[in-house]
């Protein structure tokens, strides 16, 4: 017998929202060291690009998230 939360779908909508959550925040943690280093360098040789926040960690962030949703894409 289906109990009502499995029939509804809930339960695996669910699970799968958070399993998604979870790559998100590994795919984070593992853009944000690489994006930490490109504007590292980018700052380092003088090329910081129009529209960058000013903090190092701010637009190793906005590195970090637009490249994500890029990951997700395929």
């Amino acid at each position: 017998m289906m109990s009502f939360i499995h029939a509804t779908g809930y339960e695996t909508r669910h699970a799968r929202e958070r399993a998604e959550r979870r790559q998100y925040r590994i795919f984070y943690a593992l853009a944000f060291p690489i994006g930490l280093g490109a504007a590292l360098v980018s700052r380092a040789i003088g090329r910081r690009p129009s529209g960058a926040p000013k903090s190092i960690l701010g637009h190793a962030k906005a590195l970090a998230g637009a490249t994500i949703p890029m990951v997700f894409m395929g």
